[in-house]
């Protein structure tokens, strides 16, 4: 980035709140992908570190690929129901939205590497696998409106205004002029003041689209039946889109004349981020006796490289004038480490029983960028807003005949965040599905259930007293897998 372009964002950058809890909030959005599974994983209740022999195993604990006895390739497409209640203000209103996603695609290659038929001794096969992941998906459209009693956009612009010090002529952010000019702002002793009126009609209109993916290569080893082992290379990327607007209609006191008047304006930020990066897996599974199975991963943190073009505008639909800030940006983004153990008991030829554990600590993500006050600002807020969290899942299968299996499955995400007045935010999922075998062919269908509560505002507040929408939020996901064993 040129340095005249530097200077000017990092003048915006000091003017305005926003943009470093913007840099914060998209450091956790972008680290908590989650690796994808077939429909089989799915319905058990997520990835199974212990269990492997599935494709899930490319994605999860690479140790399970060393279980193939043979080559096998799957897909798995998904459609993902949304649906849920937006509570603001008082009202309510309900929304829905679906969308279709390819989960993943992948094949494993079995290669034999022992030359006598003793199989409890020595490193009897090696396996390599390739696939793409889908590890998240951004698409969400949803709006309300509501009358709010709160502090609404005057407040917010009242603040950047005042960070800024100066007099409305010698405002670097446009955005903070266009509300000195659309009368929220007033500049009066050196400070800028609020004289909108409490009440306010707000209207809010969110638009959000991309996802994350990853292209895996990994490879699995067999020992002696008893040790297996695994690791992966993983490229990632992701892009990510959003437009937020917030209509807010109210009534002002014109300061010149004392007279009370209306205005009418839309506050829009848009979101649009690319980044790519690498990481790396590795996994053991031990089967000390043919029943039981131990297994153990460790995914290294994602080393991304990310583009950043967010910006934000305030509109004055009285007097057709707008003022638009840009913050192009480029940083390093770092994504915590993830540990994940299991346990697998198997009944001999009858099914499973299986659970895990995972520990993620998001105050771990890095940011890194050419700015230190931006880096070190973001940092601190990553520590400051987020913590560890243990994850956990339990599952199921059983086996019918030689053809069909059942399976259920539940899986818990802890609560990222630090302080947020008791407000929970752990995901809950429940899981079910089924097999069914016939020659050298199969196919895998998941239901998975996920409930969730969202916060949402499109500012913030030194207060933290902006209006805020609650929404309880119902995921419905149901998952195919179609595979071929050669």
């Amino acid at each position: 980035m040129k340095f005249k372009n530097t200077l000017i964002v990092a003048i915006l950058l000091i003017a305005t709140n926003n943009t470093y809890a913007q840099y914060s909030g998209d450091a956790f959005r972008f680290s908590q992908f989650s690796n994808s599974g077939t429909a089989r994983f799915d319905a058990l209740g997520g990835n199974k570190s212990a269990v492997g022999g599935d494709l899930s195993s490319l994605y999860g604990n690479p140790a399970g690929l060393g279980m193939f006895t043979k080559s096998e390739f799957n897909l798995t497409p998904s459609l993902n129901l949304r649906n849920g209640d937006i509570t603001f203000t008082g009202n309510q209103k309900s929304y829905s939205g679906n969308n279709a996603d390819l989960n993943n695609v992948g094949v494993v290659f079995h290669t034999l590497t022992s030359k006598t038929s003793d199989t409890k001794k020595g490193l009897l096969s090696l396996n390599f696998g390739i696939g793409y992941q889908r590890k998240s998906t951004f698409k969400n459209d949803f709006n309300f409106k509501g009358t709010s009693n709160l502090n609404g956009i005057s407040d917010f612009f009242t603040e950047n205004s005042n960070r800024e010090g100066v007099a409305p002529t010698n405002l670097v952010s446009e955005a903070n002029y266009a509300a000195y000019y659309a009368f929220l702002t007033n500049y009066k002793g050196g400070k800028y003041q609020n004289i909108t009126y409490a009440d306010a009609d707000q209207a809010y209109n969110v638009r959000r689209s991309g996802g994350g993916s990853s292209i895996d290569f990994s490879f699995g080893a067999n020992v002696s039946n008893k040790v297996f082992l695994g690791a992966s290379l993983g490229l990632a990327s992701f892009k990510y889109t959003s437009i937020e607007k917030t209509n807010e209609i109210g009534l002002y006191l014109n300061p010149s004349n004392n007279a009370t008047k209306d205005y009418n304006v839309d506050y829009t930020r848009n979101f649009d981020s690319n980044g790519s990066g690498i990481n790396l897996k590795l996994g053991l599974i031990l089967k000390p006796v043919n029943e039981f199975r131990i297994g153990l991963s460790f995914e290294s943190p994602t080393w991304y490289s990310v583009t950043d073009n967010y910006s934000e505008e305030l509109y004055d639909n009285k007097q057709s004038y707008s003022g638009k800030d840009s913050y192009p940006f480029e940083y390093k983004l770092n994504t915590p480490l993830k540990l994940n153990g299991g346990l697998a008991y198997f009944f001999g030829s009858k099914g499973f029983i299986s659970a895990d554990v995972g520990f993620v600590n998001y105050s771990n993500i890095r940011f890194k960028s050419n700015d230190n006050t931006v880096s070190q600002t973001t940092n601190n807020n990553i520590q400051k807003n987020y913590k560890n969290v243990i994850n956990y899942s339990v599952g199921g299968e059983y086996n019918v005949n030689n053809s069909l299996l059942i399976r259920l499955g539940y899986q818990s995400d802890g609560n990222p965040y630090y302080n947020l007045n008791n407000k929970d935010f752990t995901v809950n999922s429940y899981s079910g599905g089924f097999g069914y075998r016939f020659g050298v062919y199969y196919f895998d269908l998941a239901l998975i259930n996920s409930n969730a509560k969202l916060y949402y505002s499109n500012y913030t507040l030194n207060s933290r007293n902006e209006p805020i929408a609650t929404i309880d939020t119902r995921r419905n996901t149901i998952a195919l897998t179609f595979g071929l064993r050669f």
